[in-house]
């Protein structure tokens, strides 16, 4: 008897990717969730080279955009600083580091503290009202960082 099946990995994917964009507006609800975007961040670094993994990569990268739109910052500023951090900075760090779980964490923090940095530069040329540092963004750090020690750390 022959069995009809269809490949399921595209419908999980599809899925998950449909469950992350809920997850962000659901984390603009409750501000305890962590935000996910070093997860992200870290994750189009290790895999940016990666060729079997660039559709994933891609949807990281819009995640991080879905991040800027619904955060309130300016529209396409993390792929802006995550083409000058990949650039200028992920090899030296890489270099600079033997920890593996260390170069996540510096990993994670430049993402949130580099694109802050970034959204500040930008409104200050734009003559906008300047964004807010807040100790929640201490918190995303810590949160985002164990998880990507967690998911990560055998993947450097």
């Amino acid at each position: 008897m022959r069995r009809s099946s269809i490949n399921t990995d595209y419908i999980k994917g599809i899925l998950f990717w449909v469950a992350l964009v809920i997850y962000q507006f659901l984390s603009s609800l409750y501000l305890f969730l962590p935000l996910f975007y070093g997860v992200f961040f870290v994750y189009a670094i290790l895999n940016f080279s990666n060729e079997n993994r660039l559709i994933s990569v891609y949807l990281s990268l819009l995640y991080l955009c879905i991040y800027d739109l619904n955060k309130g910052f300016y529209l396409f500023s993390s792929l802006i600083f995550f083409i000058i951090f990949y650039n200028l900075f992920v090899e030296k760090i890489e270099n600079y580091f033997t920890c593996r779980s260390c170069i996540l964490v510096v990993f994670v923090f430049f993402a949130y503290i580099g694109h802050f940095f970034l959204n500040l530069f930008m409104a200050y040329l734009l003559n906008q009202t300047i964004p807010v540092f807040s100790f929640g963004y201490l918190y995303y750090i810590v949160i985002d960082a164990l998880i990507a020690i967690i998911l990560f750390r055998k993947n450097i």
